[in-house]
């Protein structure tokens, strides 16, 4: 679920609900929903925090692991 995977990148990176909304810019309330899974994030929100935090964008909208590139 989305919101399990956003909770983790925000633990991973040590920051409280209150900080991590702050940063991605909404209110504590809504990520609340989202972590909870009542909300889903739009994808410009998903895209905002895969830059912000450094993390795979498809991993944080799907859960699908990096793909690997053969030659």
């Amino acid at each position: 679920m989305v919101g399990e995977r956003i909770r983790k990148v925000r633990e991973e990176k040590g920051l409280s609900v209150e900080d991590f909304a702050k940063r991605i810019g909404i209110p504590a309330s809504r990520l609340e929903e989202i972590e909870g899974g009542k909300l889903q994030p739009c994808d410009a929100t998903l895209v905002y925090i895969s830059k912000l935090f450094d993390v795979d964008f498809w991993w944080l909208k799907e859960g699908r692991e990096r793909a690997v590139k053969v030659a």
